[in-house]
C-alpha cells in the first residue's frame, strides 16, 4: 500500500506539472529491469500481507471451533456429533467433516486439514482425539485447554503487532519521503520530474529508486516476520 501511495503522489505531481506549458512526456518504449523487480517485490509484499491476514483469521476461527467442540462434549454429545456441530460451515475443516459423516478416520482427517490450512492447532486436536479413543481420556478438558492456549497465543500476536506498529509506520513514512521531495521540488519552481520522466537516465534512476524502496519495505517485513514466527 505504501508504494501505491507513493505512486499516486508521483502521478498527481506529474499531472499538476503537465498542466503547465511543459510538453507532455511519454515513458520510453523500453522498460528497465529495476522497474519489473520493484513491481515483483511490491506484489510479493502485498500478497504476503493478505496471506498473513487470512491466516490470522483462520487461526482465530480454529480456536473457536476447538472451544465449541469442548462445550459440545461437555453437554454429553458423542465426539463425532460434537465435532460436526462445532465445525459446521468451516471450510478449512472439510476433510474432518467428511470423515465424521462417512465414519472415517477423524484423527487423520484433522491432520490433513491442519496441513492444508496451516493450523498446528488441528494437529494437536488430532493427537488428543486419537489418545482419547485409545485410552478413554476426557476429550472435553483437553480441547478446552488447547482452545484457551490458542486464544492466548493470538492475544500475544496482537500485542506484538501493536508494538511493531511504530516501526512499520516509520518504514512507510520513509518510503514516502522521495515522493514528498519531488512535490516540494516542483512547488519551489524546480523541475525534478522533467528530468525523471523526460530522459532515459531519469527513468533508470526512478526505476532503481523504486526497486530500492521495495527492497527496504521487504526487509522490514522480513525482520518483523522473524520475530512473529517464534510465537
Amino acid at each position: 500500500m505504501t508504494l501505491g501511495l507513493a505512486g499516486a503522489l508521483l502521478l498527481t505531481a506529474a499531472a499538476l506539472w503537465g498542466v503547465s506549458s511543459a510538453p507532455r512526456l511519454r515513458p520510453p518504449e523500453w522498460l528497465p529491469m529495476p522497474t519489473r523487480v520493484a513491481r515483483g517485490i511490491y506484489r510479493t509484499i502485498r500478497n504476503s500481507w493478505r496471506t498473513q491476514a487470512r491466516l490470522a483469521a483462520r487461526r482465530r476461527a480454529a480456536a473457536d471451533v476447538v472451544l465449541s467442540l469442548s462445550a459440545e462434549l461437555a453437554t454429553g454429545l458423542p465426539p463425532e456429533a460434537a465435532l460436526e456441530r462445532a465445525a459446521a460451515g468451516r471450510d478449512f475443516m472439510a476433510n474432518s467433516l467428511g470423515a465424521v459423516r462417512i465414519g472415517g478416520d477423524v484423527a487423520a482427517a484433522l491432520r490433513t486439514d491442519a496441513q492444508h490450512a496451516g493450523l498446528p492447532l488441528l494437529s494437536a486436536v488430532a493427537t488428543v482425539w486419537q489418545v482419547s479413543e485409545g485410552s478413554g481420556a476426557g476429550l472435553s478438558d483437553a480441547t478446552a485447554r488447547l482452545g484457551a492456549a490458542a486464544l492466548q497465543q493470538e492475544r500475544m500476536r496482537r500485542d506484538l503487532a501493536s508494538q511493531m506498529a511504530g516501526p512499520k509506520a516509520t518504514a512507510r513514512v520513509l518510503a514516502l519521503l522521495p515522493a514528498v521531495g519531488l512535490l516540494l521540488g516542483s512547488g519551489l519552481g524546480g523541475s525534478p520530474l522533467t528530468w525523471l520522466l523526460g530522459t532515459p537516465a531519469g527513468w533508470v534512476v526512478l526505476a532503481v529508486g523504486g526497486a530500492l524502496e521495495a527492497v527496504g519495505l521487504w526487509w522490514v517485513r522480513r525482520l518483523i516476520r522473524g520475530v512473529e514466527k517464534h510465537l
